[in-house]
């Protein structure tokens, strides 16, 4: 893109939308490509990959906590937990003080997978950004929490209007 054009873009609040989005897009496929192979290779979903990586190494999560942290319902993480338990890497067991309290931990073989995963995904992201220069690692670092500031403010802003309707269409 000459520079003009990319001037034009960055003026262009619709078009710079658009830009944004499509590169988000383009990133987030990429990932899901990686995730998808590498937890291929590791025989879970990345649903359960995620799971993994959301509980704590030697400790346990309260299934609501697991939940939340998933950013999934209750429901949805009690299946996602079970299909850990088969698979031997994660235990479920009643808390001691309240039996209506489930804790949720990795197994030996659980946190084995989850280190083993992490490293992957980091060693994924350190080798895809290799390539940057400090000063332009700094500067997209900078942007990045920017964006992220901005797209929350937006989120909140679009909820407000289009999803806090009540009833309303």
């Amino acid at each position: 893109m000459n520079m003009e054009i990319e001037l034009n873009v960055m003026k262009n609040n619709k078009e710079f939308a658009d830009r944004v989005s499509g590169l988000f897009g383009q990133i987030t496929k990429n990932n899901g490509a990686f995730e998808q192979a590498c937890f291929r290779i590791f025989g879970v979903t990345t649903a359960q990959a995620d799971t993994l990586l959301n509980l704590p190494a030697k400790h346990t999560l309260r299934m609501n906590e697991l939940s939340a942290a998933g950013g999934v319902d209750t429901s949805t993480m009690t299946r996602m937990v079970d299909q850990l338990v088969d698979k031997g890497l994660a235990l479920r067991q009643a808390d001691a003080r309240d039996r209506r309290i489930v804790q949720v931990g990795l197994t030996e073989a659980g946190q084995k997978m989850r280190r083993e995963i992490s490293d992957a995904l980091t060693s994924y992201y350190m080798e895809s950004l290799d390539d940057i220069s400090e000063p332009e690692r700094l500067i997209i670092i900078q942007v990045l929490e920017r964006l992220q500031t901005a797209m929350a403010k937006g989120l909140q802003n679009c909820c407000d209007k289009y999803c806090n309707r009540e009833g309303q269409k």
